[in-house]
């Protein structure tokens, strides 16, 4: 069989450019999907050019914008890597990629937030200045998502050290952007590191935790298949990678729609009243109950946490936490009581006492904390934890630790 190499060589660059002009798409459109059905009709588009009107002398001038524009972008993420934690995850997001550290070119004003980010040596976060993070062994132990990790606060300010100071050397396994089979996945691979009889505290968020049956699926068939792997891994960083350009945020900023005045709550017939944060909260959406494949989902997460801890002499505490925006609403009203707005925290709760788990609604003590001090538990124009909300985050764990506190202390 005779190879022609110049056809080959015309395919070889019609890869190539098809590549570049594919990934020149991912930093224009908002979808994954843009660069990935792009690229074969890139590939076959630059084929045709090439092959049928000879246009191969105008390569050059073809590469130019995307190579410029891609090379810029590049030598932009080496030079300034930022400080977000997401694509730095294994595969199976149980912990982050050991050892990783990076500085924020662009630290936020307040005081509260970090200035970089360090990765300790057991795949969760450490603190920058000192390397120092989570002990060796766990006694105490909380899992989560972004709101346990502490997503935009310094390490200082993180449950770990707070709870440090209160007496308390918890290892916190926060993972930003899990859900609850991640942090099954989680405490199976620091399982080894608890100590018999210790305190296992994982955190729901009513946000984003109630999720469908797939996702578990997903997951599972993502950790399974090694052949794929290092595509998806690929594939994630990428995505990750084009969200985090100057050319991406360029685009959106342009097509964005300027966000209206957001009108004061009118859950009460009062005057307007602000929130704590001084900000004007839009009207509070009551959030749909739980869905057959959400109870469902939530029931077979509890069911693999219980099969893989029944065995174990640790306690284990399943704490459901509201929404920033639910307890805005109730601060709008000048409750003096929290009225549960969103039904679904109930019906999680109900499902989780139904497996003999210590189950608790943390939103009442949340929002009496607040009230009694005047403080939004919630950082401003953000939906995770402020300084104050991971102290009372960490004074209700202390409360639950009191028990295995004073067996040690006797």
């Amino acid at each position: 069989m005779r190879i022609s190499w110049k056809g080959l060589g015309v395919f070889v660059l019609s890869l190539l450019m098809g590549t570049l002009y594919a990934g020149l798409m991912g930093l224009i459109f908002r979808s994954q999907a843009a660069p990935v059905f792009s690229w074969p009709v890139w590939i076959g588009l630059f084929w045709l050019a090439f092959q049928k009107f000879n246009l191969l002398r105008f390569v050059g001038f073809m590469a130019v914008l995307p190579v410029s524009l891609l090379a810029f972008e590049v030598f932009r993420s080496v030079r300034s890597p930022g400080t977000s934690a997401d694509r730095h995850r294994s595969l199976d997001r149980s912990h982050y990629t050991p050892g990783l550290a990076a500085k924020n070119p662009n630290p936020d004003e307040h005081s509260n937030a970090p200035k970089g980010i360090l990765i300790g040596r057991d795949g969760f976060r450490a603190d920058p200045e000192t390397g120092l993070g989570n002990p060796e062994r766990c006694r105490f132990a909380l899992i989560g998502d972004s709101m346990i990790y502490g997503t935009g606060l310094a390490y200082p300010f993180t449950l770990g050290p707070v709870l440090a100071e209160r007496g308390v050397p918890a290892c916190v396994f926060g993972v930003t952007g899990n859900s609850p089979l991640d942090y099954l996945a989680t405490l199976k691979y620091v399982a080894d590191r608890i100590e018999p009889g210790g305190t296992v505290a994982i955190y729901v968020y009513a946000y984003n935790d109630f999720v469908s049956l797939h996702r578990f699926f997903e997951r599972g068939i993502l950790t399974a298949s090694s052949s794929l792997n290092e595509l998806l891994d690929w594939g994630f960083y990428f995505d990750q990678w084009r969200q985090a350009t100057w050319t991406y945020s360029l685009f959106r900023e342009r097509r964005a729609v300027p966000p209206p005045s957001p009108p004061q709550h009118q859950i009460v017939k009062e005057e307007p009243i602000k929130p704590l944060d001084n900000r004007d909260a839009p009207p509070y959406v009551t959030p749909k109950p739980l869905n057959q494949r959400h109870r469902f989902a939530l029931t077979f997460f509890l069911g693999r946490l219980n099969e893989f801890v029944k065995d174990r002499s640790w306690r284990v505490f399943i704490l459901i936490h509201p929404t920033d925006s639910e307890i805005h609403a109730n601060l709008a009203r000048r409750s003096p009581v929290f009225v549960d707005l969103d039904p679904r925290r109930g019906e999680a709760l109900k499902i989780c006492k139904e497996i003999s788990f210590h189950c608790e609604d943390i939103s009442r003590y949340i929002y009496e904390r607040s009230v009694i001090a005047e403080k939004n538990p919630y950082l401003e124009h953000d939906r995770h934890f402020s300084p104050f909300g991971t102290r009372i985050v960490a004074e209700h764990f202390v409360a639950l630790t009191k028990p295995a506190l004073q067996t040690g202390e006797r």
